[in-house]
């Protein structure tokens, strides 16, 4: 998969493509022994806390403020009649 990574000092890039270089791998391998290594010294992912933690959004709206938005919402949709 081909990805574009934004806002990354020149200093910095030149110094991963240089570790790649050194440990023999593709940019794309070395990134993944990166995050993998990184997932290591943390803990894991934070996969598991982020799907069964806290919800911050609940409660924010009632049900009767989804169904408002969601009527508002579909108001500017129109289906388009037979010719």
């Amino acid at each position: 998969m081909d990805v574009c990574i934004k806002n990354i000092e020149e200093g910095n890039w030149l110094a991963f493509k240089s570790e790649s270089l050194k440990h023999g791998a593709n940019l794309g391998e070395f990134f993944g022994t990166v995050v993998q290594e990184h997932e290591h010294a943390c803990g894991g992912s934070n996969w598991e806390k982020i799907l069964s933690g806290p919800k911050s959004l609940k409660g924010m709206l009632s049900r009767k403020d989804l169904i408002e938005i969601r009527t508002e919402f579909r108001k500017g949709f129109t289906l388009r009649e037979a010719p």
